[in-house]
Formats: C-alpha cells, sequence, structure tokens
C-alpha cells in the first residue's frame, strides 16, 4: 500500500453503498447520519470518489428516474465488496497503530528528553 491509509473517502463511499443501492446525495447523508453529523461528503470530494470506484469497478451506476428527475444511483458490486472489508481492516490496523504512538507522545508529554539528554 502506497499511502499511509486507505482513502477515507472511498472507504465511507463504500460503507455507504453497502447498505444498499444510492445516489450521491444519499450517500452523502448517510455518512452524516452514520457518523453523527461529524463528517461531512461535500460534492467535490463525493463525485470524483464515485467515478474513480466506478472506473475501479468496485461500483457501478445506472440512471434512474426519481420524482421526476433523472439520477443516477450507485450500487457495490462484489469487488467493491471485497474492497470494502479489505480497506476497513486495514484501516483498522493503521488507526490503532498511530493511536498508540499518539497515546506515546501524550503520555511523556511533561518529561520529554532534550537533545543533550540523548
Amino acid at each position: 500500500m502506497d499511502s499511509l491509509l486507505p482513502s477515507l473517502p472511498a472507504l465511507l463511499v463504500l460503507a455507504a453503498l453497502s447498505e444498499g443501492p444510492a445516489h450521491g446525495y444519499q450517500i452523502a447523508q448517510r455518512v452524516g447520519e452514520r457518523s453523527g453529523d461529524v463528517l461531512d461528503l461535500k460534492e467535490g470530494t463525493l463525485y470524483p470518489r464515485l467515478y474513480q470506484l466506478e472506473r475501479a469497478g468496485l461500483v457501478r451506476a445506472a440512471w434512474q428516474v426519481e420524482s421526476g428527475r433523472r439520477v443516477r444511483v450507485y450500487e457495490l458490486t462484489e469487488s467493491g465488496s471485497a474492497a470494502l472489508e479489505r480497506d476497513r481492516a486495514e484501516w483498522r490496523r493503521r488507526v490503532q497503530a498511530a493511536d498508540k504512538v499518539l497515546s506515546a507522545v501524550r503520555q511523556s508529554a511533561g518529561r520529554r528528553p532534550r537533545l543533550g539528554d540523548l
């Protein structure tokens, strides 16, 4: 893996679609609701991720008519489900590792060594 963590926006999109097909606004709503409105997928983040995931074969999309409007509805593919599980596990592993480092820094904050002490 090239990056420190799997792409969080992509992971959130895949997780939202694991609940069932949805159009962009519904995906953003699911992420916001599930995160207690802490996470907000803006259009400038959401749609490039959806297109990237579609090109990678992790989601598929089709135009549908809802309430008289054409909307693009996205659905998780089998490959997308597998990627979600793999990336979710990797995300948790790396976040736990980072938390260990951050916790160690917090615990030793009052007694930081100086260069001369090393």
